[in-house]
């Protein structure tokens, strides 16, 4: 008498059981690495945002006014002299759970607006992400406060080191 087989054999539920999950998880660590370089990309744009922000704020109303960079986000300055930019506040973070994104600046404390626009402090910004090779970057260029996004081509920055505008290589022209 001949017995009829019913269903796989414990083995070989293993097995595909072994084979699906290892290609399952060969596309969460890619996607992993895709997300945190978008999160990057991403507080870079909102970093030029923040900026570009407290610039129509000070020409829409007329008058001078302060921003201020924080860890995380673009905040109202506390200033004596200067009204903080209305609309500037922008976290540089658009999520919960994107932990991760250091920002080191050489900006001073109070980002000064003129009425017309222009930006009349300068310095250097630098993203950085552990999991991310490259770090983007934003230079704010004196006199005229001219601002321009790129990629920090030095190692990335430590705690308290100086920051180069010239190490800032702005990006290629798309088109």
């Amino acid at each position: 008498m001949t017995r009829v087989r019913n269903g796989f054999t414990l083995v070989e539920v293993m097995v595909v059981v072994a084979i699906v999950g290892i290609t399952c998880s060969i596309g969460l660590v890619h996607a992993g690495a895709d997300r945190d370089r978008l999160q990057l990309e991403a507080a870079a744009r909102r970093l030029r945002l923040g900026l570009e922000r407290a610039r129509l704020s000070a020409r829409r109303h007329q008058q001078a006014c302060a921003v201020a960079l924080g860890p995380e986000a673009w905040l109202a300055a506390e200033s004596d002299a200067l009204p903080p930019c209305r609309g500037a506040a922008l976290s540089l973070q658009e999520g919960v759970g994107q932990a991760g994104i250091k920002v080191h600046t050489n900006l001073p404390s109070v980002l000064r607006v003129s009425a017309n626009g222009l930006l009349l402090d300068g310095g250097t910004t630098v993203l950085h992400h552990p999991r991310v090779s490259s770090s983007p970057c934003l230079v704010v260029s004196l006199p005229l406060g001219i601002s321009r996004i790129g990629r920090y081509t030095a190692p990335s920055p430590a705690e308290g080191e100086a920051l180069r505008s010239s190490q800032c290589k702005p990006l290629p022209q798309e088109g």
